[in-house]
């Protein structure tokens, strides 16, 4: 009953949200915002569809739920999908990579026979205390790829250095500009490498408010303990089930020009295809995933 399960659902979704700026705008949006105006109108409609089906107990105001949804999705889906992609195309076309992590995580996987057969648990909140590369190149990834801007209200006139920002202004402080600063990063700043967070290399890591994948300061995204699980969730899953190998033979970075100015993710501007494969010796496992809570995010 998912909405997203039709292709043409989800395709609507990605339209709405390349263009929400336009939307936000405000500027003669029928004019300016019609496609994904009528793209977010889809969405919606397929959400009021899924709750009149029975999606839920009560069929009131359907209509305001499903516009609700279709909003609600950009916090699921538009940062988290692109960076679980992100983490899982550079772990396996980094030389070496993808095999120091599965030893990480197989290390951690707990083996059971129920009933005759093999079940494999694996607890997320566990490996983020205790697959270090892992963590340390998913945070690699959002400082690689991330985008974000975050705007700021001054509240009184304040110098900095020989800048004057006046009370009123808005600030807007892009985190693209802070992750590709080789004074804070080094010489290396535009190369993806995996053991840039990991503890040993404290020393070469500037200080940790550089570092702005979720923002900073008060407005610290709220979401960030449910996004990293959601994408730690995924990729180790993937990695520690399946194997994956481009279908033209060498990985490849996908160009990311098209990337809607609101995300803070870089999207990959075309797909890139793979297959898809169990690994050898894994065929008939059954897998069991636990999450516990926890406020770890990051290495210390």
């Amino acid at each position: 009953m998912n909405p997203y399960d039709d292709k043409a659902i989800a395709d609507a979704f990605w339209e709405f949200e390349s263009g929400l700026m336009s939307i936000l705008g405000g500027f003669l949006p029928s004019i300016t915002a019609r496609k994904p105006i009528a793209a977010r109108t889809k969405v919606a409609k397929a959400f009021e569809a899924y709750y009149k089906a029975g999606g839920v107990q009560k069929e009131s105001g359907l209509e305001d739920i499903a516009r609700y949804e279709v909003g609600g999705s950009i916090a699921v889906l538009v940062n988290t999908a692109p960076s679980a992609f992100w983490t899982l195309l550079l772990i396996h076309s980094h030389p070496g990579l993808l095999d120091d992590i599965r030893k990480e995580i197989d290390a951690r996987t707990e083996k059971t026979i129920e009933n005759g057969s093999t079940v494999k648990t694996l607890d997320i909140t566990t490996l983020k205390g205790s697959c270090p590369l892992l963590l340390s190149s998913y945070q690699e990834v959002l400082r690689y790829r991330s985008m974000g801007t975050s705007v700021r209200e001054v509240i009184e006139d304040t110098y900095l250095d020989r800048w004057l920002l006046k009370k009123g202004a808005m600030l807007q402080m892009p985190s693209r500009i802070i992750h590709q600063d080789p004074n804070l990063w080094g010489p290396n700043v535009n190369e993806f490498n995996p053991r840039r967070f990991l503890a040993e290399e404290k020393q070469n890591q500037p200080r940790d408010v550089c570092f702005r994948a979720f923002g900073g300061g008060k407005t610290l995204c709220p979401g960030r303990h449910f996004a990293t699980n959601e994408d730690l969730a995924v990729v180790t899953v993937f990695i520690a089930r399946l194997d994956m190998k481009p279908v033209k033979g060498d990985w490849t970075l996908p160009t990311t020009a098209s990337t809607n100015v609101a995300a803070v993710v870089m999207e990959p501007d075309d797909d890139i295809g793979v297959e898809i494969k169990i690994r050898q010796g894994f065929e008939d496992v059954k897998w069991a995933i636990n999450l516990h809570k926890s406020e770890k995010i990051f290495l210390p």
